[in-house]
C-alpha cells in the first residue's frame, strides 16, 4: 500500500507523461497553421533600350589644315634659347603639322564629335590612364579624349631630355627613357601636351569632358556613340583646333539607330 507522498508523486509522473517534450499540453483539438503561399517572382525590371548615334565628319575643303610651326612647341622665355631638333630623330616634315587625316571621300579621322544640352546622366566608367609616347621626337596619338578624374602619362622612347608639359607652363618636367610625366586632368575642355625649352616634339591636344557621350573618328572618318541620350533634344558637336566647330540638333528615340554627317571647315586664321 502507497503512502500519500508516493500517491502525490506518481501523479506527477503520470501528468507529465501526457505533455509535449517543450512542457505544453498537447490539444488534440488544435489546428496546424496552414502554410503560406509562395510569393509570385516579381517580374525583372524593363531595360530600355539604347539609342545609338553614328555617322562621318566630312571637310568642306580638298585640304587637310595644318598647324603654324610655332603652334607645336611650347613657348619659351625670350632670353632661354630652345633646343635643336635632336640627331636621334628623322628630320621635321611638312605631314608633321598635318594631325588631321583625309580619306579619299573627304572624310576626316581624329575629330572629336560630343553631345551637349542632355538631361541624362551618361554611363560612369573607372577613371583610366591614357599613354602618350615621344617615339622618334613626336608625340603619338595627337589627339586624347578623356574624361574628368583620368590621367594622362607620358614616356618616351629617346635618349634625349625632353621638357614635356600640359596646362599651365609651369607644369613641366624632363623627362628620359625610363621616367614618367603625369598629371590627373581634372580641368574640362581642350588643352595641349608639348615640349618646350630642349627641343620640341609635337603636339597632342587633350579633351576633357564630363561625361561619355563622345567618340572620336576613326580612320575612315566614322565615329559611333553607342550610349547615346535617348528621348532627349540635344546638340551635337564636331570639334578639333583646326577646325570651325559645327554643331546640329537631334532627337532619337530609344531603340533608335540615327546616322548623320557634320560637315566642318578649315579654321580661318
Amino acid at each position: 500500500m502507497l503512502r500519500a507522498p508516493h500517491v502525490g508523486l506518481l501523479a506527477l509522473v503520470l501528468a507529465l507523461a501526457s505533455c509535449d517534450a517543450c512542457g505544453v499540453r498537447r490539444n488534440p483539438k488544435a489546428v496546424e497553421p496552414k502554410a503560406e503561399p509562395a510569393a509570385e517572382a516579381k517580374p525583372a525590371p524593363k531595360v530600355e533600350a539604347p539609342a545609338v548615334l553614328e555617322g562621318a565628319v566630312r571637310l568642306a575643303s580638298p585640304e587637310a589644315p595644318s598647324f603654324l610651326p610655332e603652334e607645336l612647341e611650347r613657348k619659351v622665355v625670350d632670353h632661354v634659347k630652345r633646343g635643336a631638333w635632336p640627331a636621334e630623330c628623322t628630320p621635321p616634315k611638312v605631314a608633321d603639322r598635318t594631325p588631321l587625316r583625309l580619306t579619299d571621300e573627304g572624310k576626316l579621322s581624329g575629330v572629336v564629335v560630343a553631345v551637349s544640352n542632355f538631361k541624362k546622366a551618361s554611363p560612369q566608367r573607372p577613371p583610366r590612364v591614357h599613354d602618350v609616347v615621344i617615339r622618334d621626337c613626336r608625340l603619338t596619338p595627337s589627339l586624347v579624349l578623356a574624361q574628368k578624374g583620368d590621367r594622362l602619362r607620358v614616356t618616351s622612347e629617346i635618349k634625349y631630355p625632353f621638357m614635356p608639359g600640359y596646362g599651365p607652363p609651369s607644369q613641366l618636367k624632363t623627362l628620359i627613357p625610363g621616367q614618367t610625366y603625369e598629371v590627373e586632368l581634372n580641368a574640362l575642355g581642350a588643352s595641349p601636351l608639348m615640349c618646350g625649352f630642349t627641343a620640341p616634339c609635337g603636339r597632342t591636344d587633350v579633351v576633357v569632358l564630363s561625361h561619355t557621350y563622345a567618340a572620336v573618328t576613326d580612320e575612315q572618318g566614322s565615329f559611333r556613340i553607342d550610349s547615346f541620350p535617348a528621348d532627349e533634344h540635344v546638340k551635337v558637336s564636331a570639334w578639333h583646333p583646326l577646325l570651325t566647330a559645327t554643331e546640329t540638333e537631334l532627337q532619337i528615340a530609344a531603340g533608335e539607330t540615327k546616322s548623320i554627317e557634320l560637315v566642318v571647315s578649315p579654321l580661318v586664321r
